[in-house]
């Protein structure tokens, strides 16, 4: 008998279960070792159990478990090598611990290993003793059976192992097919060698491709209707190609149904020895967004040009509301310097208080756009805020006293202080709320109160205090008087006037300073706005920014300014008339010219008359030629004329015009309306030059 036939037959029977070849195997070990059963087992543990049987009357089922240490197994678990014993009796003898539990007589055991590790035992038994001892050939066959059974083992569980797997891939393949179908994703793959493509279902129904249609790679340009697109596809996926990179492109396609459809391909080629065999990919019909890309930029475009239009329109206004509010200005403030009886002197009073309120809504209204469009610009420079706060004092002094109200500011804390930050806008704040302050108070005080600590290495955090002993604000109206347009009821409005916007501009002038404004109030009882703002200190840097002070400055007489003449630029009647008024009583005398190609003649006629203007005030918009023009021609002129300095003189005070004035040539930028008192600053800025010698002779003599 050749048991290794026996054993090579039972394993190369694919028709046999893994039990059968279990039964089989112990039946030739039965046979070639002449014991009677035979056992597979499996252990684990303490735990004991029956794989597989072969008995002569079958007195032990299969799946069997026993407590490992009441078998003869244990010691061949517990040796690790094969345990024979020929005559129980003799040996192990009555002391084993299975002696009197079990009637056999002799015993032969091995461990089985699977994939290297313990598994069980293969072991054969007889109720009768032998004679001999087990010989070397009989225990060879047992350690064949045993790596025999062991090998089945292993291959029982790489079969179970890779169907396990299979069924997951299976599920996992279903599932990606599922979700590309439901995500409208289309699958496919290029094999480069043959040309071949495998396409999806959902590809092919994407592209409106019959489900039975094999495709090949020359057939997947024809779907690209435009000609450059077509070639620039090819070319990047050839690149793709060579430099193993993904491919990503978005193209518009003709499907096989004659229908335009844009779709996006991804692609990833698999390199083998830096040579791309195979390229998989995935398609997603775009169309849709595509679609909605095209309308949400048709809807910006509409957005933009709106925001364009409103620009324009708040420019023209501008100008429109401003130029009036300045004639009106400029002729009260001539009038009320002229002699007036004390009736006149009130109602003229009244006059400009009215003008005043008019500028302020104004004001509001395009700063409020402003904010709203984003536009709103902060120059940052050295700021002394407590100067800020002083320059206003006299205006509100005078506002308490005609309310009979007790006006009182502390700027201690400020003291010696200098900010990075915009004085206009700074100015905005304080004269915001104290203006509210003033306009809802009756009777009792006004204070307006300063803290500064600092706030980290050159910062500082600022507060302004302003409360009132007015009306006061409820809780639930103290929620909303930060909203644009919005007072604190209906009845403010009625009774206190104004555009509901100071607020509003007031809080995102602080935001933009990384601040916040509080409102604390009772109605009948007062209110108190705090406003925090973070603000970098000027004098933190290596080198500070050394300023002259306005003491030092020299101070032109009336008679020493009349040697210097000013051209006026304007188109506007009532404005010639006050701007001329003001400038003579600056000193200056002026000549008039109603748009910029007379401006430009009279520039010409005062060169060939040695006699140029010193300075230009220049309104922008005129008719025939604007002030923009004019000021790049009277540039070009000459040298002289080069240097004169151009003033913008112009009611509109949207975004960039200022940018744009400068960019034309001029020096300086006024908004409409003005006063003497500004128009005087700037003359005496852009005409200090000409002073320099009268104050080196006041300093020299000699």
């Amino acid at each position: 008998m050749s048991i290794i036939r026996d054993l090579q037959e039972i394993s190369n029977d694919k028709a046999l279960s893994l039990d059968k070849k279990l039964e089989s195997l112990l039946c030739i070990g039965t046979e070639a070792l002449r014991l009677e059963t035979g056992i597979v087992s499996n252990i684990q543990g303490e735990r004991y159990s029956v794989l597989s049987v072969v008995t002569p009357n079958g007195d032990i089922p299969k799946g069997a478990e026993f407590s490992l240490c009441d078998t003869y197994c244990a010691d061949a678990a517990r040796a690790d090598s094969v345990i024979a014993y020929h005559n129980i009796d003799v040996q192990p003898g009555a002391s084993h611990p299975c002696f009197d539990k079990y009637t056999l007589k002799s015993y032969l055991a091995s461990p089985i290993r699977v994939f290297g590790e313990f598994y069980g035992t293969v072991n054969f038994s007889s109720l009768s003793s032998r004679d001999e001892p087990f010989n070397e050939l009989e225990t060879d066959y047992l350690l064949l059976l045993a790596t025999w059974i062991g090998n089945e083992l292993e291959r029982q569980q790489s079969m179970s192992n890779l169907n396990a797997q299979k069924v997951v891939f299976e599920e996992r393949n279903s599932l990606l097919k599922q979700v590309t179908n439901l995500a409208g994703v289309g699958t496919w793959e290029l094999d480069i060698e043959s040309g071949s493509v495998i396409w999806s279902g959902a590809l092919k129904r994407m592209f409106h491709v019959h489900s039975e249609r094999s495709m090949q790679a020359e057939d997947i340009l024809k779907f690209i209707p435009d000609e450059v697109h077509r070639k620039r596809y090819a070319e990047q996926f050839e690149q793709m190609k060579q430099t193993g990179q993904d491919f990503l492109y978005k193209v518009e396609i003709r499907t096989d149904a004659g229908e335009t459809r844009w779709i996006e391909s991804r692609a990833h080629p698999i390199m083998d020895n830096g040579r791309c065999v195979k390229v998989v990919g995935a398609t997603v019909d775009i169309t849709q967004m595509h679609i909605d890309k095209a309308v949400l930029q048709h809807k910006s475009d509409l957005a933009q040009n709106a925001l364009k239009a409103r620009g324009d329109f708040l420019a023209n206004m501008s100008q429109e509301i401003r130029t009036p509010i300045h004639g009106v200005q400029g002729m009260l403030e001539a009038l009320m310097a002229s002699p007036l009886n004390s009736k006149q002197m009130e109602l003229a009073s009244l006059a400009v208080q009215s003008a005043d309120s008019l500028l302020n809504i104004v004001n509001d209204i395009l700063d409020f756009s402003k904010i709203d469009a984003g536009e709103l610009a902060f120059e940052d420079a050295p700021t002394n805020f407590e100067e800020t706060i002083e320059e206003q004092i006299p205006m509100f002094t005078r506002l308490a006293q005609e309310k009979g109200l007790t006006f009182s500011v502390n700027t201690a804390a400020l003291k010696g202080q200098t900010f990075i930050a915009d004085k206009l806008r700074l100015g905005q704040v304080l004269i915001n709320l104290v203006n509210n302050a003033f306009k809802f108070t009756k009777e009792g005080e006004v204070t307006v109160e300063t803290r500064c600590v600092r706030y980290g290495k050159g910062r500082y955090r600022v507060k302004l205090i302003v409360t009132d002993t007015g009306i006061g604000i409820s809780a639930q109206q103290q929620k909303i008087i930060f909203t644009p347009f919005m007072q604190a009821d209906s009845s403010t409005q009625r009774m206190f006037g104004g555009t509901g916007l100071g607020l509003s501009i007031v809080k995102q002038i602080v935001e933009h300073y990384n601040g916040k404004i509080e409102v604390s109030s009772e109605l009948g009882i007062g209110a108190r706005f705090t406003v925090t703002l973070t603000l970098d200190d000027a004098n933190a840097g290596a080198i500070a920014e050394k300023t002259v002070a306005q003491n030092d400055a020299y101070i032109p007489s009336k008679e020493e300014l009349r040697a210097f003449k000013a051209l006026v630029v304007e188109d506007n009647e009532i404005n010639q008339l006050v701007i001329k008024e003001q400038l003579r009583e600056i000193g200056i005398i002026s000549d008039l010219a109603v748009n910029g190609e007379e401006a430009l003649e009279n520039v010409k006629r005062s060169m060939a008359e040695k006699a140029p203007y010193a300075l230009i005030f220049m309104d922008c918009h005129m008719p025939i030629m604007d002030g923009l023009e004019a000021t790049k021609q009277i540039r070009l002129l000459d040298q002289e004329t080069a240097q004169i300095p151009i003033i913008a003189l112009t009611a509109n005070v949207s975004t960039g015009e200022k940018e744009k004035c400068l960019k034309s040539g001029m020096d300086d930028f006024i908004s409409k309306p003005v006063g003497v008192s500004r128009l005087k600053e700037c003359v005496f800025r852009h005409l200090s030059k000409q002073f320099v010698h009268k104050v080196s002779a006041l300093k020299d003599p000699a």
